[in-house]
């Protein structure tokens, strides 16, 4: 990839001189030094302002210095991580960019298939199978792809996460570098970005490999009574366990847990630091915000996902989570303010969905929901679909809310649409010809995510109820909890301490930054540039 870019550096000093005048944004007379685009999986837009009395870092220099969306909601179902990113650096709909669902079922390869899976690419840092990833799913440019061809490549685009969807479908196809976590080794990537890890990629797996960070012990961040003024008591009941604890209960010893268990890192702080402290890595050995273009710093935050889906949102541990990383975005600040200068760079944050609450414990507070086994969900629909007289029974495939059937008469959609709402968990059911014509936003939604590969009915669970274990959460609905997220920009020229209420779009992120930066927006781009007016 990097000699494509070679040649396209050629050809631009071969072009006349006024060709290779680097543009500016109306009213500023410099591009920022760098892009700093941070993601929080999980984050729903009420822990920004749920704890916003008790932050101190990160959290509250974004409120205090930048502008807040609080009524940002996605416009698709399923709400799910790869989708969100993808929204999220596309500009688009699921439907524009290709990322369905984390996984989904291909009717014409007869399997399920990972968003940013890549058989015919190799690991390089690892040697696992499930490390042939890249971004070739993804069927438009991202906001990073546009910025790489504007600087024809000059620009550094660097991304990171825990997960490997986190970070490749912010680096897109063009970024410098994905790089995810492999709990044994540290960081990773794949051939699609480079032959081999950089030397100082390999250095930081030596000195802060996952094993590393888990010593001592987790306790809470601050007074045991703070917590329960916001959460309740300690341990809950449907509060699922760290690996290896008898309890659910502060504190943890990370270093008897994580013995032989690195992957613990992923559910505790910690998880969250190796990515503040690999970013900075970055920054010094890359040379990051310091060359005459504009680079890239993408971070998406897993931690608050993968425990928030073991114990849920009002849990103390995923409170004192969020505290802590306040403190660690504070850190990647402040550390920016020191290597490139205050206000010579922007900062973006939003989340790649939200989460609902545990339904079992919603229903012992007297909320009338219901939390159902996926599987036993699953063999009651299939069993009301066998009770019809199809033309050509039988289901193919059951994910994402989504029906796959053999039948293609449309009659037999409409008689399978009709039975499964006889169950009492399912609330709506549509066609495939619904979802493509309806006007209902609930449709729309679905129509956001919908193409070739989708099934032929659709349907949608009770407000509240729950798809999953009997402990945590977890999300994927249409519904608000799992749409709401915050959206927050920050950096010279935007609104400080500034909060707009009007719905917008995490679609809107990618064009904004296209504005920001003067470039081109992304190639599926339906979004539009958040309204703020920059200062001159």
């Amino acid at each position: 990839m990097r000699i494509y870019w070679t040649i396209l550096t050629a050809l631009a000093l071969a072009a006349p001189a006024h060709a290779q005048k680097k543009p500016t944004s109306p009213g500023r007379e410099a591009q920022p030094k760098l892009a700093v685009s941070i993601v929080v999986d999980q984050m729903r837009a009420d822990y920004l302002s749920r704890f916003a009395s008790l932050y101190i870092g990160g959290f509250k220099r974004l409120i205090s210095e930048g502008q807040v969306f609080r009524n940002g909601h996605y416009t698709h179902s399923p709400t799910y991580t790869g989708p969100g990113h993808a929204v999220i650096y596309t500009g688009t709909d699921p439907s524009g960019n290709g990322i369905i669902a984390n996984d989904w079922y291909d009717p014409a390869l007869g399997r399920s298939v990972y968003c940013v899976e890549d058989l015919d690419v190799q690991p390089v840092g690892s040697t696992r199978e499930s490390d042939k990833r890249s971004p070739k799913n993804i069927r438009s440019t991202t906001w990073t792809d546009e910025l790489e061809w504007a600087s024809v490549g000059a620009s550094k685009v660097f991304a990171f996460s825990l997960k490997d969807r986190g970070a490749i479908t912010a680096a897109g196809h063009y970024g410098d570098a994905a790089f995810w976590m492999d709990d044994m080794v540290g960081f990773v990537t794949s051939t699609h970005y480079a032959s081999q890890l950089p030397a100082w990629i390999e250095s930081f797996n030596r000195d802060h490999n996952p094993a590393s960070y888990l010593k001592g012990t987790w306790e809470r961040l601050m007074d045991p009574s703070v917590y329960e003024s916001f959460t309740g008591p300690d341990e809950r009941p449907f509060e699922g366990k760290l690996r290896g604890s008898n309890s659910g209960k502060f504190p943890y010893d990370l270093a008897g847990l994580g013995a032989g268990n690195p992957g613990l890192i992923r559910y505790t702080p910690q998880g969250n630091q190796i990515l503040i402290d690999v970013a900075l890595a970055a920054l010094d050995a890359e040379n990051l915000g310091r060359g005459t273009h504009t680079d890239v710093l993408a971070l998406s935050f897993s931690t608050p996902d993968h425990l928030g889906h073991l114990m849920g949102p009002r849990a103390q541990e995923l409170m004192d989570v969020y505290l802590r990383l306040d403190l660690q975005l504070g850190q990647l600040f402040d550390e920016l303010d020191r290597r490139l200068g205050r206000g010579n760079y922007y900062v973006s944050l939003t989340a790649d969905h939200g989460s609902c609450d545990n339904s079992n414990q919603a229903a012992l507070d007297g909320f009338a929901v219901q939390n159902w086994n996926g599987r036993e969900l699953e063999e009651q629909l299939n069993q009301l679909i066998a009770a019809l007289d199809l033309d050509e029974p039988g289901v193919v495939h059951m994910g994402n809310d989504q029906i796959h059937l053999k039948s293609r008469d449309d009659d037999d959609w409409e008689l399978v649409r009709d039975a499964i709402m006889q169950h009492p968990a399912v609330q709506m059911a549509w066609t495939a010809d619904e979802v493509r014509s309806s006007c209902d936003p609930k449709v729309a939604m679905r129509r956001n995510a919908f193409d070739a590969r989708s099934g032929q009915v659709f349907y949608e669970l009770k407000s509240g109820h729950m798809d999953y274990g009997e402990e945590g959460c977890t999300h994927g609905s249409g519904h608000s909890y799992d749409s709401h997220v915050p959206m927050v920009f920050m950096g010279p020229g935007i609104p400080a301490n500034s909060d707009r209420w009007e719905r917008v779009h995490p679609r809107d992120m990618a064009p904004t930054w296209s504005m920001i930066l003067g470039i081109a927006l992304p190639s599926s781009t339906t979004g539009d540039p958040l309204p703020f007016t920059m200062g001159r």
